[in-house]
């Protein structure tokens, strides 16, 4: 998976690398745009941050955040 602006995130679909399905976090500063483009909801955690969350078709979760403070 890779963004416009060049960030990268390789999944491996190496034997062993993992007992699966995983979960994967990422943080970032808009969550709402990554959480449109999945076609899922951004919530707010009970902490503040804004959350989304999917699975990919091997059944590993996708959790993205953006801190309360919107700084990582």
């Amino acid at each position: 998976m890779s963004t416009p602006d060049g960030a990268t995130l390789f999944l491996s679909e190496h034997a062993g690398d993992t007992a699966g399905p995983s979960t994967v976090f990422l943080v970032t500063q808009d969550v709402e745009v990554i959480a449109a483009a999945l076609g899922v909801q951004a919530l707010v955690m009970p902490w503040g941050d804004r959350e989304c969350e999917t699975l990919d078709p091997d059944g590993n979760k996708i959790r993205i955040s953006q801190p309360a403070e919107s700084e990582i």
